[in-house]
């Protein structure tokens, strides 16, 4: 699996059939003591709702169509979770309720 941060979305008219109707995001990897973000970027599917600035983590290759929604989307990538806390070696490294806009809805 890799994790990493949504930064953006792709929209694309013209596509093949098995990706209409699939949301695609734009995931960069992040290493996860430092989540400080790699120099590269994937095109992922949306399997859960995910949005810009979530830390998500994707499967890839054949294991990105293994869901019930995935399976039929010509992907290999594919985002299967949003992440709450990462914690490495006994050492927080990620919660998701500590970043500025984690609980918005509380005004």
């Amino acid at each position: 699996m890799l994790v990493g941060r949504v930064t953006g979305n792709v929209v694309s008219s013209g596509k093949v059939p098995s990706l209409l109707g699939a949301k695609m995001l734009i995931v960069q990897p992040v290493a996860l003591d430092t989540l400080a973000m790699a120099d590269d970027y994937v095109i992922c599917v949306d399997d859960v709702g995910a949005g810009e600035g979530d830390l998500v983590f994707c499967a890839y290759g054949s294991s990105a169509r293994q869901s019930d929604t995935s399976k039929v989307f010509a992907s290999d990538y594919t985002i299967y979770g949003i992440l709450d806390t990462v914690t490495l070696r006994g050492t927080r490294t990620y919660d998701k309720a500590k970043e500025a806009d984690a609980c918005s809805w509380q005004g």
